[in-house]
């Protein structure tokens, strides 16, 4: 699986599946979000560990659950990869047709059409790799940015958990 396309600026932006030699550049992303004041995250913690990483990695594997990455071929490693989506299973047998998407782009790539193309990939390569029929996701009710994205790709809300994250005190 490989999507091409250029942004405004010229930048070329590859889709594909995630690498190994990734991993770090992936971390970078996520720890980048957990950090950020801008956008609240219900982690509180940066993954630091390369323990930690490489395990993940290893079970995104074993699992056959798909991530893909945005990678800027003007940029180099570790900071090619600008954004990842994660399609992941869900625990129970019955609910194997069902996969749970995640994704994070740093937030100079964001509103540039990079969301859309990795979610539109991921959606397509879950469906074909691993007969995901449903995707699910989730996102705070605030997250306006990513809630337009969502819509215009054509998810559709389906509920509300209120109280769900407590994050400084706050709901």
């Amino acid at each position: 699986m490989k999507d091409k396309f250029k942004l405004e600026n010229g930048d070329i932006i590859i889709i594909r599946s995630i690498r190994r030699s990734d991993i770090d550049s992936v971390w970078r992303n996520f720890n980048e979000v957990v950090n950020s004041e801008e956008t609240p995250y219900p982690i509180f913690y940066p993954v630091e560990a390369q323990f930690e990483k490489e395990s993940w990695y290893n079970t995104l594997k074993r699992e056959n659950e798909l991530c893909i990455v945005a990678e800027n071929k003007d940029l180099e490693r570790p900071m090619n990869v600008i954004g990842q989506c994660e399609v992941t299973n869900i625990e129970w047998d019955a609910s194997a047709h069902v996969g749970n998407l995640g994704i994070i782009i740093l937030n100079k790539y964001r509103d540039m059409g990079i969301g859309y193309h990795l979610i539109d990939n991921a959606i397509k390569e879950s469906y074909y790799k691993n007969e995901k029929e449903k995707i699910i996701l989730s996102c705070f009710s605030t997250n306006h940015r990513a809630i337009h994205l969502y819509k215009k790709i054509g998810f559709k809300k389906i509920g509300l958990r209120k109280n769900q994250f407590k994050i400084n005190n706050t709901y």
